[in-house]
């Protein structure tokens, strides 16, 4: 028993001198060079789309400062969106996280958090052009106490997002509730039970949207190369405008990942959820998506990749507070990365993706391609 709580000890003390290395200010540096071939989302079927080169410098700090046993994270991205044909198109980019991990007792840790983020609204969504700026903000916090046996879980989140005047109808908070009991085996894996409550308020078009979700969440490494990650849930969603309505059914997060072959790493995830924050619907949507990807290591420093998604979703509004005739798309996208690390500071990445979506009707059907060139240099 002495040498298993000696042993234990020793452990806890390597995870904490790991931790503590990994603290402090790092700076990273980088510009992406985007080519768009549609950049706004016209159906290139009976338009002639307008192509467009996007350059994007920017730069990251993140801190972090091990207090004790807690630890406090910053991070935060600036970067601005020049478009070198479309120049109205321009817009600043901003990515910022605070989070603390307080830790007590064995195994327990809260985590509050905090975000900012803003970025101009993609074409696609907006159905129009016409430039929207979005903005989400979100406060939160996390309790986690896993360990062998049964465990709680527990968090709060509001998240707000906000849109420029034209696209008010769309703003929208959200408050987010979920209480659980987990229970964590090293042979078994980790299973938790949970209750969701999701409140979402669009205050503009005075409409509500309440879901209760009850599910279950799988997680095990089934093998040093296999990992496996699956949640289902029952979801019940209800509106306060009757032409809303509501929706009962299945969700589900379902992600295999393996690597069996050397060097290829294979990962298929599916996803079935409810979505409010759009800027389509007066109410909500339901989104199912499935992805299929694979990485292949060429060598220590390259790799490359392909994937393939396609989405689709529903879309549940009231048409007297937000006419708009889609009611349902689907969206397909192609594409492969490669990436090449030159030096333990710089790497680049090259991705390549074709993208098209259709809609139920005759609007706002689009397709396209883009490329990316990315670099990055960390200080």
């Amino acid at each position: 028993m002495l040498r298993a709580q000696t042993s234990g000890v020793q452990i806890n003390r390597l995870d904490d001198d790991s931790r503590i290395k990994t603290m402090g200010l790092t700076a990273t540096a980088g510009l992406d060079l985007l080519y768009d071939d549609n950049v706004y989302r016209v159906d290139d079927r009976v338009e002639d789309p307008t192509d467009d080169l996007i350059v994007t410098p920017w730069v990251e700090l993140a801190y972090g400062k091990p207090i004790g046993r807690h630890d406090l994270l910053l991070r935060g991205r600036l970067g601005y969106d020049r478009f070198i044909s479309e120049g109205q198109r321009s817009k600043l980019r901003i990515d910022t996280e605070a989070k603390a991990v307080i830790r007590f007792g064995a195994t327990c840790s809260i985590t509050p958090l905090a975000s900012y983020r803003q970025q101009r609204a993609d074409y696609g969504d907006l159905n129009q052009q016409t430039e929207n700026l979005q903005r989400f903000t979100t406060f939160g916090a996390d309790l986690n106490c896993e360990r062998p046996g049964l465990f709680p879980v527990a968090s709060y989140r509001r998240d707000m997002a906000r849109n420029d005047d034209a696209f008010d109808y769309a703003d929208q908070t959200s408050d987010s509730f979920l209480g659980g009991i987990g229970y964590h085996k090293p042979s078994l894996g980790t299973i938790t039970a949970f209750y969701e409550r999701v409140n979402s308020d669009r205050r503009t078009l005075g409409i509500e949207n309440r879901i209760n979700s009850w599910g279950l969440k799988f997680q095990r490494s089934v093998s040093p190369i296999t990992q496996v990650d699956a949640e289902l849930r029952w979801l019940d969603v209800a509106s306060d405008s009757a032409a809303v309505g509501s929706y009962d059914g299945l969700g589900w997060d379902v992600s295999l990942s393996s690597s069996i072959l050397p060097r290829l790493k294979l990962t298929a995830t599916t996803q079935r959820d409810i979505v409010n924050d759009s800027l389509i619907a007066s109410g909500f949507a339901i989104r199912t998506r499935h992805r299929l990807e694979g990485e292949f290591a060429i060598s220590e420093l390259t790799s490359a990749g392909l994937y393939a998604e396609l989405e689709r979703r529903k879309f549940r509004q009231d048409a007297a507070l937000r006419p708009f005739s889609i009611m349902a798309d689907r969206n397909r996208r192609f594409g492969g990365t490669l990436k090449r690390k030159l030096s333990d500071r710089a790497d680049v990445v090259l991705d390549a993706q074709h993208y098209v979506r259709r809609t139920d009707t005759s609007v706002a059907n689009f397709s396209g391609t883009q490329v990316t060139l990315g670099a990055a240099l960390r200080f």
